[in-house]
């Protein structure tokens, strides 16, 4: 077959015969947007929109802190499920003794029963992604087949079948920690051998959950940093590529994060746009390659990390992330057939991070604390952040896809029809504003009223977010810098589109090709659905072979010529397929025809003329060939592109930033294509004029119209059959249509009784307190399903519990009294216990109250008089009558309670005061360090001098204790001064060098660290004296802490007699 050859002739189109060329949008210009009604569009085989695969929220029902008043926002306001929770089986089992199958089906029973029994119980959901911090993986001894083992038994004994996470991903982000688990310095070879060991442990739990045929998918790895095209894409080869040849074949999706860095004082560095793009393109075409289909994406995690604001809360601060979520969306509601799950990174309440940060939120969080609602440092309240904009923008979106098409790369569209509603939504990579000139193919259906919601926001300002109803339809509008519109129009009429056009992906053989000066690049993309409405001679000859240098020779006067014998041989095509209608390409006839073309020099010219002026097919539309590359700023992004040997320009453009923060540029280039010069097996050639980089993958999007084919509905369940709501809050009720392909699932709600509640779309608005049947009817009228609700005459009432009196420090005693602030809804049990600094369980107490809100008292008393000591924990909790901690739904608790002594001793020099010898028998004024898994006792045992010591184990992770400013000196760390730590230490198991690592913290205006000095050895047991020099830093005058860390995984040390002394010089 002879293949086109760049020429001279083929450069420069003659004639103006063929200019395969499209008009690119640019500074100033106005992007056009086609939505055409009577088309519903299909991505793959999916046209609905999947909320539960975009809309979640990164936390999980019942997270510390929130209330049932917080999970009801989430659900009835945000329209939003729960995404992500960092729990799982080897979290619980805490070590490589994994529990046996036997014993989890008899403590999976209990889990089950101890779920249902919880106050949260309804709020869980199946669609949520269980994820483990990789040390709760990576623990000594570790074994990945049994361990996978015990994650298939978790998985199908532990749940329900439909409670069970959808979702396991076994690691979150284990490669960037895989040097956690190497002892010593950084070491390439072992940290490679590790991130490969892990790759093991996702290959045999997804190999265990295919044997059990279990319905959860098993997804991986969870990739925190994707920059593939690192070291000449060496990054993609040692981690990716990696992880699919290790583990790909047990993987039911590949997850991974994508991240925009924000930086308020500095350039930003954007994956969201074009580089996001390249990331999935390049995994999809991999997996294609691999496995003849492309494998599913799940992206556990996504957003923008900002850079260079305080830890104090403020509205531009949380604003900053809001452009990142809705660039990044775009590009995966585009692939929705290929989409598993997405979570943006806004979690929920996030209470470890304000607990630690002065009741400061978390930068992700969709609630604050409310400060006028925080009470003896308990948050009893929250407001939205400007996260919460991020779901009203899209809180109503829903419907089948309908067709809409823009070519301008740096605007993203969708839209979705539901009923007689059409959402067009809109997003701005720019950086600058963008006109847009929205036109619309409505087949005859008027616009009644148009909405539109409308968020955007300024770098380092707060979010502008505005909903309003427009006064009439616009025809175009002016988008500020990565705005995103979402805009609802309703009609007069349903929308009833007639046609359907299906976007499909194809794929090649062929990705990370070496890009070489002028050496052509060949890519095939073969099986190619192509629209043909008739059957031309052109169509059906396969003897010429497209040549561009054919057609720029062709003279004016010759078209006409080949024009008419080109519908001649159309005629006796004609002819010979009514003759023979269903064997005319095996007739004779047929046969002689072919010949007299192939004789005649004229047809063949007459044919290439063809083929430049009509292409192959009857397609009109346009194809888009996604070309992904990773080269340095100043190599050529245009190469020449030959489409079955048609010239195609390359447009100097691409979705989002220019990338230059990048060291190199890593994204995707569209390449708009006429549809017409495809042919079902399609050749492809790419040539750059430079060397250096590579094109990482190609992937050909084509659209095909197709006739509408109505599948009709079969079924309607409602997902609830009884619900009881408060009369002051509305209601989200949730359908489901049968089947899942059913062309239209728009439904007509109705309430049976109005004067008690009213429904629209689903959300039910209660009236007064009573009862009333809320019915949903598809709307062809065949099916109806129905929710009976109870209105209650209660007024939504946050379910609070706070202890007001002051108990941090007591005498000895043997009874306990609390002073209870309370709020119910309910009338409920205010219950207090109390846990020894051991751990061992003193007692309980409990009173009811009456709903509403109240003071009461909870007396705890014990036999004997309370020891002296600090770490004891006071529990107060509000909990359905009689119920246990299984009820809760509002908790105080207050750590390190001390029961003082009379005789402390003196404290030296020592700045750790009475701390450093653990003669009460207690951990005193230590705390466990935040992330600490391992186990820390006080103990005789481990005592050096005096009665008592303390006891490290890291069998289940790291072991650390800390001491806060509450007994360091402020103006502590100060430039210029210099500290001795100085402690006994003993190691009790053998092997290679172990230890651990001190260091100073300090958390006033971010996160701080002294570094980390480094202490250990070989020696087995002998105490030896540890001696750490620190020297003095520039910081604030608090929030200071000193923490002590021991961190070689599975083995166990004494230590003694801790002093920190200033050894500053006078």
């Amino acid at each position: 077959m002879k293949r086109f050859k760049p020429s001279k002739a083929s450069v420069a189109i003659a004639l103006g015969l063929v200019c395969v060329a499209y008009t690119h949008v640019s500074l100033g210009q106005t992007a056009l947007v086609n939505v055409d009604l009577g088309k519903q569009l299909y991505v793959g085989d999916n046209t609905a929109l999947d909320r539960n695969k975009f809309f979640n929220i990164h936390s999980s029902p019942g997270e510390p802190g929130a209330s049932e008043q917080d999970m009801l926002y989430i659900k009835n306001e945000l329209n939003a499920q729960y995404g992500r929770v960092f729990w799982g089986p080897m979290a619980l089992s805490g070590s490589a003794n994994y529990p046996d199958t036997e014993q989890a089906m008899l403590d999976g029973a209990q889990s089950i029963s101890n779920a249902k029994a919880g106050a949260y119980y309804e709020f869980g959901t199946n669609r949520i992604v269980a994820t483990e911090h990789p040390k709760s993986v990576i623990v000594a001894d570790n074994d990945p087949v049994e361990g996978a083992r015990w994650a298939a038994d978790y998985f199908e004994y532990y749940f329900e079948e439909e409670r069970r996470p959808l979702f396991y991903e076994p690691m979150n982000e284990p490669f960037v920690h895989a040097s956690d688990f190497v002892d010593g310095p950084w070491d390439p070879v072992a940290n490679e051998a590790i991130q490969r060991h892990m790759a093991t442990w996702f290959a045999e739990i997804g190999k265990a959950f295919d044997q059990r045929g279990l319905s959860t998918n098993v997804i991986g790895f969870s990739s925190a940093w994707p920059s593939f095209e690192l070291s000449d894409f060496s990054h993609w080869q040692s981690r990716q590529k990696m992880f699919m040849d290790v583990a790909g074949d047990h993987m039911d999706g590949f997850s991974f994060h994508l991240y925009d860095g924000v930086n308020v004082a500095g350039q930003d560095n954007l994956r969201s746009g074009s580089n996001a793009e390249a990331i999935i393109d390049m995994i999809e075409a991999y997996s294609y390659i691999k496995w003849g289909e492309v494998k599913d994406h799940a992206i556990t995690e996504y957003g923008g990390i900002i850079d260079g604001y305080p830890v104090e809360y403020s509205a531009a601060k949380s604003a900053q992330e809001l452009r990142s979520y809705n660039h990044i969306l775009f590009s995966l509601l585009e692939r929705e057939d290929r989409v598993l799950t997405s979570t943006p990174f806004i979690t929920g309440i996030s209470k470890w991070f304000y607990d630690a940060n002065n009741f400061n939120p978390y930068s992700a969080s969709v609630l604050r604390p409310d400060p006028d609602k925080i009470t003896s440092n308990k948050v009893n309240g929250y407001l939205p952040t400007e996260k919460a904009y991020f779901y009203h923008l899209w809180s109503d979106v829903k419907g089948n896809r309908v067709a809409i098409d823009t070519l301008d790369p740096d605007l993203a569209v969708q839209a979705f029809n539901y009923g007689n509603k059409l959402y067009v939504a809109l997003n701005n990579y720019e950086d600058n504003s963008k006109e847009v000139d929205l036109r619309f193919i409505d087949h005859g259906n008027s616009v009644s009223q148009v909405r539109a919601k409308r968020l955007d926001v300024p770098y380092d300002q707060a979010a502008n977010y505005t909903d309003q109803v427009l006064a009439s339809a616009p025809s175009t509008i002016t988008m500020a810098a990565h705005e995103t519109i979402v805009l609802e129009y309703v009609f007069a009429q349903q929308i009833s589109p007639d046609s359907i056009v299906r976007k499909s992906s194809y794929y090649t053989q062929t990705y990370l090709q070496p890009i070489i000066e002028n050496t052509e690049l060949s890519f095939v993309f073969n099986d190619i659905d192509l629209a043909q409405t008739t059957t031309a001679f052109a169509d059906v000859y396969q003897g010429v072979e497209f040549d561009q240098s054919v057609v720029d020779a062709i003279k004016p006067n010759e078209v006409n010529r080949f024009t008419s014998v080109m519908r001649s041989f159309d005629r006796q095509l004609t002819n010979i397929i009514r003759k023979y209608p269903d064997a005319w390409r095996d007739s004779a006839d047929f046969a002689r025809l072919i010949q007299r073309a192939e004789r005649s020099p004229t047809t063949a010219k007459a044919l290439q003329y063809h083929y430049a002026m009509h292409g192959y097919n009857s397609s009109q539309g346009t194809a888009m060939l996604k070309m992904g590359i990773g080269r340095k700023h100043d190599k050529s992004k245009q190469p020449i592109v030959l489409v079955n040997g048609h010239r195609i320009e390359v447009p100097n453009d691409w979705r989002g930033y220019d990338q230059a923060a990048r060291d190199d540029f890593f994204g995707v280039i569209e390449i708009p294509v006429p549809a017409k010069f495809l042919k079902t097996n399609t050749d492809v050639a790419l040539t750059f004029p430079d060397s250096q980089g590579h094109v990482s993958s190609l992937i050909l999007e084509v659209e095909k119209q197709e006739s509408l084919h109505e599948v009709a509905v079969s079924g309607l369940e409602m997902q609830k059959s009884f619900v009881a709501i408060k009369k002051d809050r509305p209601y989200r009720l949730q359908a489901n249509v049968l089947p899942q392909t059913a062309t239209n699932k728009f439904l007509l709600w109705q309430s049976s009784d109005e004067s008690v509640a009213t429904v629209k779309d689903g959300v039910v608005t209660p009236v007064s307190p009573g009862f009333v049947e809320i019915s949903a009817q598809s709307y062809d009228g065949g099916h109806m399903a129905s929710t009976s609700v109870e209105v209650k005459d209660e007024l939504t009432v946050r379910n609070t519990i706070v202890i007001t009196n002051e108990v941090s420090s007591m005498a000895p005693t043997n009874s306990i009294t609390l002073d209870i602030d309370y709020s119910t809804g309910i009338p409920r049990d205010v219950a207090f216990e109390l846990i020894d600094p051991q751990g061992t369980w003193l007692g309980l107490s409990r009173v009811t109250v009456p709903a509403g809100e109240g003071t009461t008292q909870v007396t705890l008393s014990f036999a004997e008089t309370l020891a002296s000591g600090k770490g004891y924990k006071i529990i107060a909790a509000l909990r359905e009558i009689g119920g246990d901690w299984r009820t809760s739904v509002d908790g105080h608790t207050i750590t390190d309670v001390e029961i003082t002594s009379t005789d402390t001793p003196p404290s030296g020099n020592n700045l750790l005061a009475d701390n450093g010898d653990f003669e009460s028998g207690t951990l005193g004024d230590w705390q466990l360090v935040f992330g600490s898994n391992g186990d820390v006792e006080v103990s005789e045992d481990a005592a050096y001098s005096g009665n008592y010591g303390i006891k490290f184990d890291t069998t289940n992770g790291r072991a650390g204790i800390s001491v806060n400013e509450t007994v360091l000196p402020q103006l502590l760390i100060k430039e210029g001064k210099k500290f001795m730590l100085s402690f006994q230490l003993k190691r009790l198991t053998t092997g290679a060098w172990s230890g651990g690592m001190s260091q100073f913290i300090n958390l006033n205006g971010g996160w701080k660290s002294s570094g980390q000095k480094w202490f250990g050895g070989t020696q087995t047991g002998d105490w030896q004296l540890v001696e750490i020099e620190f020297d003095g830093l520039d910081w604030p005058d608090t929030q200071t802490l000193f923490e002590v860390n021991l961190m070689t995984p599975g083995h166990v040390w004494y230590a003694d007699d801790f002093t920190l002394e200033d050894i500053t010089p006078e």
